[in-house]
């Protein structure tokens, strides 16, 4: 299992990336391609569209990071 740290502006929390992008393999229907470059380790591009952040990739296809964190603070 991958994980990666995301931060927001008020905690941050481990998130199980390999189950997130699964998620959104399901959902799009389409190949997800993370990047794997040392300078932008979480950008993730998806029927040619990219993010940078897992959040932001969430967020995009509506759901939530928390059901895909490894540890929840306080939510």
């Amino acid at each position: 299992m991958k994980s990666a740290k995301e931060f927001s502006e008020t905690a941050h929390r481990d998130v199980d990336v390999d189950a997130l992008l699964a998620a959104i393999n399901e959902i799009s229907e389409s190949e997800v391609r993370r990047a794997d470059s040392e300078e932008d380790p979480h950008r993730v591009s998806v029927d040619g569209r990219t993010w940078h952040t897992y959040t932001e990739l969430a967020e995009a296809f509506e759901l939530d990071i928390h059901d895909f964190s490894v540890s929840e603070v306080n939510r």
